[in-house]
């Protein structure tokens, strides 16, 4: 390998293939997709970066995450946000439009431990909200990892999308385990069936 070749790997964030490698250890079916695939441009501004697709192959309604980045500046810290895509056909309706996502309650703001979860929602998300609200294994999920929006997608990709920014020891602590993979799929389902009893 060049030298030029090294420094570009070496320097190159592995995020996604961290989390590929994470993914294998729980026993999750997953393959990293080459890159440029259209799914890259799922939540991704001209001020942000696809890391790349992790396509799942298992069994799972999650079909793929995608990883997006926005750099370090002079005055942010670099952040990445983790994109658990589950196709699924939605109405091409914008004012069916729904999000609901999580606010992590402090016991004492930035530095506090979380005590607790708010779910905020759309006019089209309070049933949603609801659920959430009373499960006590998807308000851990937030609680452990980092605040969570979840939105059904129109357009150029249909169906609902999981937004997780990982919080804890670093932006980078991506430590998922099998409960939480479970849940995040257990949301997915929840969607999955509040659609089909509209």
């Amino acid at each position: 390998m060049s030298f030029l070749k090294k420094l570009k790997s070496n320097t190159r964030d592995k995020s996604r293939d961290n989390f590929y490698k994470h993914l294998i250890t729980l026993g999750i079916d997953a393959s990293l997709a080459e890159r440029g695939a259209k799914e890259e441009k799922l939540f991704n501004p001209w001020h942000r970066r696809s890391l790349g697709i992790i396509n799942i192959n298992s069994d799972s309604l999650i079909s793929y995450i995608n990883i997006i980045k926005r750099d370090r500046s002079k005055d942010t810290p670099p952040r990445w946000w983790y994109y658990f895509a589950i196709p699924s056909k939605t109405s091409e309706n914008k004012n069916d439009y729904t999000e609901v996502k999580s606010t992590r309650i402090k016991s004492f703001p930035v530095f506090g431990k979380v005590k607790s979860i708010r779910w905020d929602y759309n006019a089209n998300g309070e049933f949603l909200a609801e659920k959430f609200t009373k499960d006590s294994e998807i308000n851990s999920l937030s609680m452990d990892l980092g605040d969570i929006k979840i939105q059904s997608l129109h357009e150029n990709f249909s169906g609902f999308s999981i937004e997780l920014e990982f919080k804890g020891k670093g932006s980078k602590s991506t430590t998922l385990n099998i409960n939480h993979w479970n849940t995040l799929n257990k949301i997915a389902k929840i969607f999955i069936d509040n659609k089909k009893i509209k």
